[in-house]
């Protein structure tokens, strides 16, 4: 009991099970893992190794900290952009900024070396000479697979000429060639220049090279509170891949700063037309005063003019003040009315001390510029893209209403100005008509002298702020390559080939073994059928018969289990009649009946074989008596009992042939009363009768013959018997009548590449111990083996 627990712990192992399922088949293990290996190694001497390229940013985000630049032009009264870590990294992978880069590097054209006359790599660093394309957007992708879009090149150093074909072609001038208008000039990156490389170089749609570098590139902040921007590139060519982001981060840093720029230059634009106006009228009022000082022959004014001149100045220069205003507010309906303003770019709001105003056109071109940068990346159905839609259409309107209320309220202050200076007026009587109508001029004069020089003021402001515009971001790192790449990476290849053959042999195994439509496995059998197995045995020669000389083999051995399995060996044993049948031809059942024979002869019993397959008579053709008088005959009623029994070579071994038979008449002879008597005659002579019949599907012979018998075997036979008989056997009727059926598994044959029976070594199909018995100076040696 507890050998059997033992065992039993054993087989629920799972170690013990993937041992038992896989190992017998190490041999296809190891040639698989040996192949794929060298299939690693293959893919790793001529794959396109890739470098992993990386660099950092520093963004400026006004939520996550201050801006400088803001506070700097603020006193100014110019609108700043505010930026959002979240925008700029959305920008910065944008399809726009990358086509800069491309065509900034001239990346539409690459360059390649070619070794070993299959791989082909990089020469961007290494090749002499850089290819330019006058009109890059109207390169097609031309057939790769034709070959067509490789044009190979030599270049002579000492007379700076390009040879393509037959065709030389001079440095730095535009060249109509085949391909295009194309100009050669000295590589700007060369590193490292090889002599002997054979070069060609392709023309690429930039599309492509644009879609290739983006889904290469990574660009991701690496928490929510960072302002900091981390960019991965991935590359053949490390030298290319850093100058790829590098370019990148100039063309994002100089974008910022263009539009920085193009508010700068509209405020100073706005400013120098305002100044241009009011100079022009400076200039004629002032004529017009010289004009009427020398006809009216005027010099200076009175004491009260002067103090007139003052007060009626102060007022002239709020109503002027509110002038500036109106036009600004004008300039801000404008901008707010027009569709087809520049993005981001918002009219100056000098002379307006509204902040409410100052914050709607702030946000409204926070809002443009988002949905601007966020559109590169998004569709117009974007959910986002609709939200700052409807945003800016809203803060448009809010504009438009702060700016009408505004102007109400200017039109009224001007309007109690308006009755100030009337009463200022009332006061000119006073005055000499001459002196009246100069106060009047020089009034204009001085107001417009005070505009100018407010204006002008404001010009060196916004001059100020164009000529010192930095970007909203830093470089912090640089683009650096890794020294090794990252893909394919040596350990990792290996270990997938190693895993790969792994994984080929185990889905080999199961579809051979699992997905069989044959019995494989004795577990099989005790999972379809209730029916036990009595006995199992190893694959042997073809018509191997156990002999009498060798007792101790393992077949003998495996034959007397049988026996001893079925009783037969206890004292006083009832069951003489053993029937031993099968589903189909070529299950074994004649090698069984007849080793099962000559084993119990071997042990001494008086055995007599009855051949009653009268269709496949194999075991009258074993003995070589298929040819003689047999049971057929004494069933028809010629013969007697005794003239059919014939001696086997064996001791204590007899055999009743078939002989020759009708077979239209073979179930008729079963059906005769004869044959009872036979088997009655038999047991009073034999200590056994061992009973070959015909396979049960489609005879009903063995049906018949089961009522005469004590024990049925039914052999089941390895990787031959189909699944779908076994599962049925509980519900056939014809082996229901057959007494004491007990399964006999046969030609069970050692799992995997093991040399011979499973009995030798190696694990088998089966449950069953064998053992191999050595006599060797008095000593026996046992070697166990599990089938």
């Amino acid at each position: 009991m507890e050998t059997n627990k033992k065992g039993q712990a054993e087989q629920d192992n799972l170690v013990y099970q993937i041992m038992f399922r896989f190992f017998p088949y190490w041999p296809l293990f190891v040639s698989l893992i040996f192949i794929c290996g060298i299939g690693g190694f293959v893919y790793l001497r001529y794959a396109t190794p890739v470098y992993e390229i990386a660099a950092t940013m520093l963004i400026k985000d006004e939520k996550k900290g201050s801006d400088d630049s803001k506070t700097a032009v603020e006193p100014m009264s110019i609108p700043t952009f505010n930026q959002i870590v979240e925008n700029e990294v959305e920008v910065l992978h944008s399809w726009t900024l990358m086509s800069k880069v491309v065509d900034n590097l001239n990346l539409y054209a690459p360059v390649f070396s070619v070794s070993h006359l299959i791989k082909s790599s990089s020469a961007y660093a290494s090749s002499p000479i850089a290819i330019e394309v006058n009109e890059p957007d109207k390169l097609d992708k031309l057939d790769e697979s034709s070959g067509n879009n490789r044009i190979y090149f030599r270049y002579d150093s000492t007379t700076k000429l390009v040879n393509i074909g037959n065709k030389n072609y001079p440095l730095d001038k535009w060249m109509k060639t085949p391909y295009g208008i194309l100009q050669f000039t000295i590589n700007p990156n060369l590193r490292i220049l090889d002599t002997t490389q054979s070069l060609y170089f392709s023309l690429i749609s930039p599309k492509e090279i644009t879609t290739s570098l983006l889904e290469n590139l990574e660009v991701v902040a690496p928490n929510k509170l960072s302002t900091i921007v981390k960019l991965t590139l991935r590359d053949a060519d490390p030298n290319r891949g850093e100058d790829v982001l590098n370019a990148l981060m100039k063309v994002y840093t100089r974008a910022a700063i263009n539009d920085k720029n193009e508010l700068s230059k509209k405020t100073i634009s706005f400013l120098k037309d305002r100044l241009s106006d009011v100079q022009n009228q400076a200039d004629s009022i002032q004529n017009v005063i010289n004009e009427y000082k020398s006809e009216n022959g005027i010099v200076n004014l009175s004491e009260q003019s002067s103090l007139f001149l003052k007060n009626v100045g102060e007022n002239d220069q709020k109503v002027a003040d509110m002038d500036m205003q109106v036009a600004a507010l004008d300039e801000v309906e404008k901008y707010v009315d027009s569709k087809e303003h520049n993005t981001g770019i918002i009219p100056s709001t000098l002379g307006l001390n509204n902040p409410v105003l100052a914050n709607l056109l702030q946000k409204l071109s926070d809002l443009e510029s988002n949905y601007e940068r966020l559109r590169m990346t998004a569709t117009e159905s974007n959910p986002t893209l609709v939200t700052l839609s409807k945003d800016i259409e809203k803060t448009r309107a809010d504009i438009l209403e702060n700016a009408r209320v505004q102007r109400i309220s200017i039109h009224a202050s001007r309007g109690n100005l308006n009755t100030t200076n009337n009463t200022y007026s009332s006061k000119l009587k006073n005055i000499p008509e001459k002196e009246r109508k100069l106060i009047e001029i020089s009034r204009q004069l001085s107001v417009l002298n005070n505009t100018y020089s407010y204006l002008l003021q404001k010009r060196e402001e916004a001059s100020l702020a164009y000529a010192s515009t930095v970007a909203n971001s830093k470089i912090v790192d640089s683009a650096q390559a890794t020294v090794e790449p990252v893909s394919p990476r040596k350990s990792i290849v290996l270990l997938g080939a190693i895993i790969l053959a792994v994984v080929i042999s185990c889905l080999m195994i199961y579809l051979k073994e699992f997905l069989s439509g044959k019995i494989l496995f004795r577990y099989e059998i005790d999972a379809y059928t209730n029916i036990p197995v009595v006995a199992e045995f190893n694959k042997c020669k073809k018509n191997e018969l156990i002999i009498s000389s060798e007792k101790n083999s393992i077949s003998f051995e495996q034959f007397r289990q049988l026996a001893q399995g079925i009783g037969l060996y206890t004292r006083n044993t009832s069951k003489k009649k053993i029937l031993v049948t099968s589903s189909i031809t070529g299950e074994g059942k004649s090698f069984v009946s007849t080793n099962l024979a000559r084993s119990l002869a071997l042990s001494g019993k008086k055995v007599i074989l009855l051949d009653l397959d009268f269709r496949n008579p194999q075991v009258s053709r074993t003995f070589n008596i298929d040819e003689e008088v047999g049971i057929s005959q004494y069933l028809e009623g010629e013969k007697e009992p005794y003239e059919v029994i014939k001696h086997a070579e064996q001791n204590n071994l007899f055999v009743a042939p078939v002989g020759p038979v009708d077979l239209k008449k073979a179930s008729e002879l079963l059906l005769n009363e004869r044959l009872k008597l036979l088997f009655n005659y038999l047991e009073e002579i034999f200590d056994f009768i061992v009973v070959d019949t015909p396979p049960i599907e489609p005879l009903s012979d063995a049906y018949i013959l089961g009522e005469y018998c004590d024990i049925s075997l039914y052999v089941v036979r390895h990787g031959y018997t189909p699944k779908t008989i076994i599962r049925t056997m509980d519900q056939n009727n014809k082996t229901k009548a057959l007494n004491n059926l007990g399964i006999v598994f046969n030609a069970v044959k050692s799992r995997g590449f093991g040399k011979g029976s499973s009995s030798y070594g190696g694990y088998g199909y089966g449950f069953s111990y064998q053992y191999k018995y050595i006599y060797n100076q008095n000593k026996r040696k046992r070697t166990v083996t599990k089938s």
